[in-house]
């Protein structure tokens, strides 16, 4: 069992005395009851025979007339004279975990104490109510006013239009027609696929897809890990003050453990993949069937369709598809151009050579043409 010389402080010269010592060894006063005995964490263990005796002797007595600090074989009080009696206060030794016995450790229990039996401190001001809190959101809300007027200021500027004069130039234009073919064509399918009217040319019973299914079960080890005891062990669990300048080691005794690492057997199921078949069809079916397309495509204001021949009952003209870009440019300056998406039902009202009465936004980009309000921008 280990023991430990403790040290204290003079509370006249806070001179730091070791524990042995009954009177300070700056201002010779004499150590009494209200003095506290610590212990630094890195105290050496004590191996003097002499020391160890007067460790174990026992606790310091106070003497009931002069409050002097006495050892426990002292017979008369080593400050006054005076008798030991039972009237002599016994100091008690006290046991505390092996970190609380350290000087910054005892002024903060000390502390501590005093705050809950003083009268609460008054309320801390808030960092919400400080002067630094108000000058930053002042500043933030600043920056975000600046932000905000920014945002202002551009959604006003894409807002901003310009008059300008327009002169058409040419329609830029697109027309397509698909060409479908009324035709037999050999086609395959699942059977709860197939489509009615077809001829059947051909039947095959193939694997659709396959699902798992159970069979049986078998075993198969594993290996994990477990916390078994291994024992005990003793270990400081606290440092008791002797209350005469040293300190002893407290042990306690706790269980060891250890990991180890076991096999057992697990059942798991065994699953096969089974083929689940279905019939898969080759069939011929007479249909509609795109063969190939016609368009056509030109600058002018004369779009035409593509011209063909169908018999609308083995061939005829499919889905037809057509598109227009009014083609201008600005008179004056560079002459910019244009090109504006029009829509099959207002490209016709359009010519070239005619000027128009437009308006382009802050980019320069043509947005609106007076004479063409419902255009698609």
């Amino acid at each position: 069992m280990a023991t430990y010389e403790g040290k204290w402080r003079c509370l006249r010269c806070s001179t730091v005395n070791l524990g042995r010592n009954l009177n300070c060894l700056t201002c010779g006063v004499k150590r009494n009851d209200d003095v506290e005995f610590f212990l630094e964490d890195d105290a050496a263990v004590v191996a003097d025979e002499n020391l160890l005796r007067q460790a174990n002797a026992g606790a310091d007595w106070i003497c009931r007339y002069c409050s002097g600090n006495n050892r426990a074989r002292d017979k008369q009080c080593s400050s006054c004279g005076s008798p030991r009696s039972d009237k002599d206060k016994q100091l008690i030794e006290e046991t505390r975990g092996v970190k609380d016995w350290s000087e910054q450790a005892q002024k903060a229990v000390r502390s501590a104490a005093q705050a809950r039996n003083s009268s609460p401190p008054p309320p801390k001001k808030s960092f919400f109510s400080s002067r630094l809190f108000k000058f930053g959101l002042l500043g933030f809300g600043g920056l975000m006013a600046m932000v905000v007027a920014l945002l202002a200021v551009l959604v006003y500027i894409s807002t901003l239009t310009y008059p300008k004069e327009i002169e058409v130039t040419g329609l830029e234009w697109t027309r397509t027609i698909a060409l479908e073919e009324y035709k037999t064509v050999s086609e395959t399918a699942w059977e709860s696929e197939v489509p009615p009217n077809v001829r059947v040319q051909s039947q095959t019973r193939a694997v659709h897809h396959t699902d798992k299914v159970p069979n049986g079960t078998r075993t198969v080890p594993e290996t994990y890990t477990e916390e078994v005891s291994d024992g005990t062990e003793r270990y400081v669990c606290g440092r008791k003050s002797k209350k005469n300048g040293f300190f002893e080691d407290e042990y306690c005794t706790r269980t060891k453990y250890k990991t180890i690492t076991k096999t057992r057997n697990k059942t798991e199921t065994i699953y096969k993949d089974v083929p689940v078949y279905k019939f898969r069809y080759k069939y011929l079916i007479d249909k509609w069937v795109t063969t190939g397309e016609k368009t056509t495509s030109g600058t002018d204001f004369n779009p035409q369709w593509a011209t063909f021949h169908t018999d609308n009952v083995r061939t005829r003209a499919g889905k037809r598809t057509e598109s227009y870009n009014l083609l201008c440019k600005e008179l004056g300056g560079d002459n910019k151009p244009h090109k504006i998406k029009l829509t099959a039902d207002n490209w016709s009202k359009f010519k070239s050579g005619e000027r128009l009465h437009g308006k382009t936004d802050f980019f320069g980009d043509l947005v609106s043409i007076d004479e063409l309000p419902n255009s698609e921008w």
